[in-house]
């Protein structure tokens, strides 16, 4: 920690205390300080860095108070040769682009010419990095900004998850509509065990035990959101950029995702039988008995309805002052039904769709 700091808070430090008054009468047209943005919002392993480099933002500051000049840059990565030289990649992933010298040179002259005291010079993909970098807690820092408000509402609207999703969404709901409980736990643990395995850089699933925590598993905030679009696309869920660390393993997140899609695949289910019955009121409303076999048809109808019905009263709690199962009443009102009142039954039952 020390020999990292002394680097730049002791040349700093020298340096203010050889231009601590006017030279000769008058003072430095610019006592410039090369800060960087792990000094301002933080940079994962580099604690010492950032912390000598809040120093160098803070000297500046200082020697205005005294009523000297002073400008601090905050700056992002540059290219071709600059400190960041061999993690340009990694950093162009989490949406921090390395600056071409020219830019970043005529960005520096702007902040001379107006007398800047601190500012930050980056390139930043806000649609990537506010998201990763507001996955485990909120940034009031850079929450002001306007472009990643825009991000962060862009993330939250769920555009890769939006309810629907695409033909991936509709194979796995397809394929958890034809599975019961267990079934699915399967489905969507192997799903997720996939996708964080393949964020992860590994061949295959295996290395993803299912209550192993993601944390311990190597996953890093960017990581995660990119996992949660993953799962966002194949489940048509809105997910929260949190997922991750709200449901720690990949166990966990499996049973999370399958109560959530739980309730939807019934609300679906609900609406294509409505679509079903639907379609059979407008089909029969179009016949006449000359058409079609209407006893054959009604009898089927009551027998489609007896079955409902005993399901549903085998599901509630038979009322202590019914004189007889509300079963065995529905099925003797249903034998001697007309079709008019079956229909009648059907509309009352079920309403107009």
């Amino acid at each position: 920690f020390t020999e990292v700091l002394r680097a730049k808070v002791d040349g700093a430090t020298h340096l203010d205390a050889l231009f601590s008054a006017p030279v000769d009468g008058e003072d430095l047209d610019a006592f410039v300080l090369f800060s960087s943005i792990a000094g301002v919002w933080g940079s994962g392993g580099q604690a010492a860095y950032a912390a000598a480099n809040a120093h160098l933002d803070a000297l500046a500051e200082d020697r205005r108070a005294r009523g000297l000049t002073a400008t601090s840059v905050s700056w992002g990565p540059w290219a071709e040769g600059g400190m960041a030289e061999g993690t340009s990649a990694e950093l162009s992933r989490r949406g921090l682009a390395a600056m071409a010298p020219e830019s970043a040179v005529r960005a520096l002259h702007q902040a001379l010419t107006d007398d800047a005291t601190l500012l930050t010079v980056a390139d930043v993909d806000w649609q990537r990095f506010a998201p990763a970098f507001t996955a485990r807690r909120p940034s009031p820092l850079l929450g002001e900004l306007a472009d990643v408000q825009r991000a962060l509402e862009q993330d939250q609207s769920g555009a890769d998850g939006d309810g629907h999703g695409g033909e991936a969404s509709a194979q796995l709901r397809a394929r958890l509509a034809q599975a019961n409980e267990p079934q699915q736990n399967r489905v969507l643990l192997e799903l997720v065990r996939t996708e964080a395995a393949d964020v992860l850089g590994h061949a295959t699933a295996d290395v993803i035990r299912p209550r192993r925590g993601f944390v311990e598993l190597g996953f890093d905030s960017l990581m995660a959101v990119e996992v949660r679009n993953r799962l966002a696309r194949h489940t048509g869920l809105r997910l929260s950029t949190t997922l991750l660390f709200d449901f720690p393993s990949p166990a966990a997140l499996a049973q999370h995702l399958r109560a959530e899609l739980a309730q939807e695949l019934s609300a679906e289910a609900s609406t294509s039988v409505a679509a079903v019955f639907n379609e059979l009121e407008r089909m029969l409303s179009g016949l006449s008995t000359d058409d079609v076999d209407g006893v054959d048809i009604t009898e089927r109808l009551q027998g489609l309805l007896t079955t409902w019905s005993g399901a549903q009263v085998r599901l509630a709690s038979p009322s202590p002052e019914a004189g007889e199962p509300a079963a065995v009443a529905m099925d003797s009102d249903l034998e001697s039904a007309t079709s008019d009142e079956m229909f009648d039954l059907i509309q009352r039952e079920f309403g107009k769709f």
